[in-house]
């Protein structure tokens, strides 16, 4: 039996699955997010929010395809399930340091657009 085929077909419904379902997600709430830092501007929140989304997928599609190449060869059922875990682990733990750092930066930026703001108005 070829565990490296099993591997795969077992790795990449569940990355799609993961892909999908978290993008929506960061898609759908973040934009919750985005109108409360840009004070409801549609116009600017739309475009962030879409760059975000194409950004997300190409990161992960990239991630999961660059993964697949450098696997080594499974051998048993054992191996096959420690290189899932590590694996998708991975994803996901790359997932949240992604998208935390996507908040920190968002959030620097707004701030220092109002401190900005605030410089300009007293002068």
């Amino acid at each position: 039996m070829n565990y490296n085929i099993l591997t795969y077909g077992i790795y990449l419904p569940i990355i799609a699955l993961i892909m999908i379902k978290v993008g929506w997600m960061f898609y759908t709430h973040g934009e919750v997010f985005l109108l409360h830092l840009y004070k409801q501007d549609n116009t600017i929140v739309k475009p962030i929010n879409n760059l975000l989304l194409i950004g997300y997928y190409l990161t992960n599609l990239g991630y999961a395809i660059i993964t697949l190449a450098y696997w080594d060869k499974v051998h048993n059922l054992t191996e096959m399930l420690n290189t899932l875990s590590e694996h998708l682990g991975n994803i996901i733990i790359g997932l949240a340091v992604l998208h935390y750092n996507n908040v920190l930066c968002l959030n620097y930026l707004v701030k220092s657009k109002k401190v900005n703001q605030y410089i300009k108005s007293t002068h």
